[in-house]
Order: structure tokens, then C-alpha cells, then sequence
């Protein structure tokens, strides 16, 4: 590959010379068209059929320069860097264009959690897009992306406050994962969001949880309320919100006393969406007696709703529902849990911390770990135990107790 430098308009310009390459010329006007741009003819139809041909082709690069010498090293650059494989076509397409029309589409192929690729596509369009969307791709810099983090971390966003750090953590890892793509797709010649420090993470040390008293005086001031079935299940099973939600009447054994988790049902932004358990592994948890009395009340319930709607019922399957029978929106589940804790008066926790509490009374009560792992739903022992390791002191003292008296017994 050669190349030179010519002057034009006062200005010295780099021309590589890329050799004969096929091409599409118009019979009448002479305009050609590159065959691997895959451009469709711009001359009138009544021109003719394109002619295949066979022309020598040249690439005159965007930068001016006011001196040949300039131009000279860029030309000499520019053929090193095509020689070893790192030059990249001039791509007009803005950052925008690329993430919206080029990158998102790309997701539907891969196999993705639908819930997954609704934060991608929240990230980009409602986050990412507004921010910077605007710079051409091939221009787009470190600088940009570390402005455009300090703006998520500063403004307030649609719902009227600061995105949190865990959020503010998917949107920049989103951003490298779709400039990776652009950069294997030879659109750009490097990541310019590699580098780019994420935003820290803080974890409280100790969980929020109730003790046995407290959760037995929620669960008896809210036994009338709507929703106290699932308040139960949560607090009894240790079960997510969005798995408990997801739960259908068919995944119930009332019989056997135990619920198959398959699904979930969360929100995305604020957009619902219900989709198989992360890893697609479903479980199977067992339910106390008290838990499947209250369930058979509340299907009964349900069923007498089911029948004054009539054909108005929404049948969905779903065992936790609204007077129409339309499934509960996550966040107005969190809203009117707040709302009953703060009604009955006891320490105020959130709904998720029903699990920990679950998990927590579990362990106290001698539960084995291993079977609590089953329960929750954990990939090993290993996170159950870092997670509840507040309720280890209270296990090793009792056991602690029991062999220090049957030693001392056995010594005297």
C-alpha cells in the first residue's frame, strides 16, 4: 500500500492509495461505487444498470495541514499503522447511532435474560444516549465517558433523584460491553472506556433484620390485611419479592406443602418484567402448615373476587393478585409493605429484608446451613454462610455449652 500528499485550497491533505478494487459505475453519469461499501446506486433509474468494473481506488484522510513535512509523517503514520492492522475505516456514525441502530439490535440473538436486556436497553437509551450520544463514535474519548459519569452522578434523573452507584456501575459496564463490540467490529481502533473507574459499592456490615418477636407482631397486626399472605410466605420460605410475585396457583402444592420457584416477576426502571429464575434453575421450597392455611384462605378468597368480576377477571394465573385479578406491581408491593410497618409500629426493615430475617431466625433456631442454601436459592454454602454470619456467635456459643458439659461430665 502506497500513498502521497497533494495540496489543496492552501492546505496539505493525505492520500492512500488503496490499488484497483471492484466497483459499480453508473453507464451514464460515471459515478462509481465502491463494491464492499455495500452502497446502493445514487443515480437515476433511468441511467441504466450499474457497470461492474474494475478501478483504482484512493482515500483522501479528513486532516489538514498547514506544512508538507506535516503531512509527510501523517502520511508515513498512516501506512504503518494499515500495515499493522491498526487503522480503522472513516466511520461518520455518532455514538447514538451506533449503540441504537447498530448495537442493541445484536442483543436479541444472544442468549439473554429478557430482564437483561431491557437494562441494556434502559442504560443506553434513557442514560447513556442523552449524555453522549451525539459524538461521533470514532471521536469519542476517556474524557467523554468519565463527564458523562460525573453528570449520572450528579444530576437528577427522570425520577427526580441521583442514580445510585450500583446503577451508575451498570451503565459503564453496558458502555465498555457495546465499545468492545465496536472495536471487534474494527469501527474503532480502541476501547475509550477502558480505565474508566467504577463507582464503589458500599455494603453495610450488619443486616436489617426482625427478631422472632417483632416478625410474630407484624405478622398478627397485618393477619386482615390483603397482602398478608405474602408477607407470610416471604417471611416463612425466604423468598424474594420477584419470586414470590411470579408464583402461580399451578406452582403451588397445597397438598403437599411445598411451591416450586420457576419465575420471577421484577421491574426494570419501572417497567415490569417476568421471565425465568436467574441461572434457569428452578427449586423447590417446603411451606409450614400456618403458610398453607393462609394460602388456602386467600385462594378462596381470590375465588370469590374471580366470580363478582366475571368476565372483567383478569386470569393470569398468578396467586398473588388484585381485586381484578391483574398481578401486583413490585413497587407498589415495597410501597404498601412501608406503609404496614410503619402502621404496626415495629423497627422499620425493607420487604427483602423479610429473607434475611427468614434466614437469620433459621440459623438461631439450629436450621442446617446447607438446607437453608436450598431454600434460598444460593450457588454455595459459601455465600449462605458470609451473608448470615451475624447468627454464627449465637450457634457457637449453644453449641459451645452442650460440649463443654459433656466433656466435664465425661472428665469427672
Amino acid at each position: 500500500m502506497t500513498g502521497n500528499v497533494q495540496k489543496r485550497y492552501g492546505y496539505w491533505r493525505v492520500v492512500i492509495e488503496l490499488g484497483e478494487q471492484a466497483a459499480l459505475r453508473c453507464p451514464t453519469c460515471r459515478k462509481r461505487h465502491w463494491v464492499e461499501d455495500g452502497k446502493p446506486s445514487t443515480c437515476p433509474a433511468d441511467h441504466g444498470e450499474p457497470e461492474e468494473v474494475v478501478a483504482r481506488r484512493q482515500e483522501m484522510l479528513p486532516e489538514k495541514y498547514e506544512a508538507k513535512k506535516e503531512a509527510s509523517k501523517a502520511l508515513r503514520d498512516a501506512l504503518t499503522a494499515r500495515e499493522r492492522g491498526e487503522h480503522v475505516s472513516r466511520d461518520d456514525r455518532t455514538t447514538g447511532d451506533y449503540l441504537v441502530d447498530d448495537w442493541l439490535p445484536t442483543l436479541e440473538a444472544l442468549e439473554l435474560r429478557p430482564n437483561t436486556k431491557l437494562a441494556y436497553r434502559l442504560h443506553v437509551e434513557k442514560r447513556i444516549v442523552p449524555k453522549i450520544g451525539s459524538i461521533p463514535l470514532q471521536k469519542l474519548t476517556y474524557s467523554d465517558i468519565v463527564k458523562m459519569h460525573a453528570r449520572l452522578a450528579s444530576e437528577d434523573g427522570p425520577r427526580g433523584h441521583v442514580l445510585s452507584p450500583s446503577t451508575r456501575r451498570g451503565v459503564l459496564a453496558v458502555l465498555h460491553k457495546a465499545l468492545a463490540e465496536a472495536v471487534r467490529a474494527k469501527l474503532i481502533l480502541t476501547n475509550p472506556a477502558d480505565g474508566v473507574e467504577y463507582p464503589k459499592v458500599r455494603r453495610t456490615g450488619r443486616l436489617e433484620t426482625w427478631d422472632a418477636d417483632e416478625l410474630d407482631k407484624f405478622l398478627k397486626a397485618t393477619s386482615s390485611d390483603r397482602l398478608s399472605p405474602l408477607w407470610m410466605l416471604l417471611s416463612k420460605t425466604g423468598m424474594r419479592r420477584g419470586e414470590a410475585l411470579g408464583l402461580k396457583w399451578e406452582d403451588v402444592g397445597l397438598d403437599t406443602g411445598s411451591v416450586y420457584l420457576q419465575r420471577s416477576r421484577h421491574q426494570v426502571g419501572y417497567q415490569v418484567v417476568e421471565g425465568p429464575l436467574k441461572g434457569g434453575d428452578g427449586r423447590h421450597v417446603h411451606i409450614g402448615a400456618g403458610t398453607v392455611a393462609a394460602l388456602k384462605a386467600w385462594k378462596a378468597q381470590q375465588n370469590t373476587e374471580r366470580l363478582r368480576w366475571g368476565s372483567a377477571w383478569q386470569d393470569t394465573g398468578h396467586v398473588f393478585t388484585r381485586e381484578n385479578g391483574e398481578p401486583w406491581h413490585p413497587n407498589k408491593v415495597t410501597e404498601s409493605f412501608g406503609e404496614a410497618v410503619s402502621a404496626v409500629g415495629v423497627k422499620r426493615i425493607r420487604v427483602h429484608d423479610l429473607r434475611h430475617t427468614h434466614a437469620t431466625l433459621w440459623l438461631r433456631a439450629g436450621g442446617h446451613p446447607k438446607v437453608l442454601q436450598e431454600r434460598l436459592g444460593h450457588k454455595s454454602i459459601k455465600i449462605t454462610m458470609d451473608t448470615y454470619s451475624h447468627a454464627l456467635p449465637t450457634m457457637q456459643e449453644g453449641i459451645a455449652d452442650v460440649l463443654d458439659a459433656v466433656v466435664y461430665g465425661e472428665a469427672r
